[in-house]
């Protein structure tokens, strides 16, 4: 591999790192907002809400411009409506299933996404490539120890709907994130989320706002967590692929877990410690061919 070819996959691999640590954020501190008395549409508007807040502010101090081509304009759009579908898929889910089994089933887009890819003949998804996909998930249902007794097919279904939509998502924004910046696309994607999610909150007559300090703080870091992520793994595309990018994103689990261990002392069973080696490893692994010039 070219040395400048190296360091564009090194610079897209840190991106998406840092994204997924950005994105784990989002739900340890969101935490404190529940416990303040908000709900999950609740704080899932006004976590978009601040996304619009930030990405505005970024937009007018770097001077880029809120406009968006024509052409990325409708990719965007339906980005956005795919965005509102991932909120109410996974908060329905969490209120029929655990949210570990809600995270995992979630967490089967990277798949959906290769599948994608290789059916529209953009990337190979190789059968070595699909087994390390699945001892990822493998990892990631260990990590998260999902206990699996009692289940609702209802919260099951939302989830899967949550997952297809994540992958609607991700290719409808990688389509427009080639046709314009990745602020201005999460601006609009950010726009419509949280339009929607707010007239399914007001039509469920479901606002319940966060009381005192800590839980307004716990909103405003969900926001930030959620915007700074969306923006890096967008940004991320132009130096890996989709595929890549969503398969490494599977690394965001355990750094909520690493999260949640530091802010709210949720410690893990040695059986979720090896979870987590697993998942690391299959994620090296997956790497590696790509590194090799495979």
């Amino acid at each position: 591999m070219p040395p400048d070819e190296k360091r564009r996959q090194i610079a897209g691999i840190l991106l998406v790192l840092a994204s997924c640590a950005a994105f784990a954020m989002s739900p340890t501190a969101a935490r404190f907002a529940f416990e303040a008395g908000g709900n999950t549409l609740t704080v899932a508007t006004l976590r978009a809400a601040v996304g619009v807040v930030l990405i505005a502010l970024l937009l007018a101090a770097t001077r880029e411009g809120f406009r968006l081509p024509p052409a990325a304009l409708r990719p965007s759009l339906a980005a956005g409506a795919l965005s509102a579908v991932v909120s109410y898929g996974f908060v329905g889910a969490v209120a029929f299933i655990p949210v570990g089994l809600a995270l995992l089933v979630f967490f089967t887009h990277p798949l959906l996404i290769a599948a994608l890819w290789h059916w529209q003949g953009k990337e190979r998804f190789t059968l070595r490539k699909l087994g390390l996909a699945l001892v990822v998930l493998a990892g990631l249902g260990l990590a998260i120890g999902t206990a699996f007794d009692g289940l609702d097919p209802r919260g099951i279904l939302l989830a899967a709907l949550a997952s297809v939509a994540v992958t609607g998502m991700i290719a409808f924004s990688a389509r427009a994130r080639q046709l314009a910046g990745s602020a201005p696309i999460n601006l609009l994607v950010a726009l419509v989320s949280a339009g929607l999610t707010g007239g399914l909150t007001t039509a469920l007559g479901a606002w319940a706002f966060p009381a005192g300090t800590i839980g307004w703080l716990g909103v405003l870091g969900a926001g930030l967590g959620t915007t700074l992520g969306l923006l890096m793994f967008l940004a991320s595309f132009r130096y890996v692929s989709p595929v890549r990018a969503t398969m490494l994103s599977n690394v965001e689990p355990v750094f909520g877990i690493l999260f949640a261990m530091a802010l709210l002392g949720e410690w893990l069973a040695p059986l979720q410690w090896a979870g987590v080696v697993l998942v690391v490893a299959g994620l090296v692994l997956f790497e590696m061919p790509a590194k090799q010039g495979n």
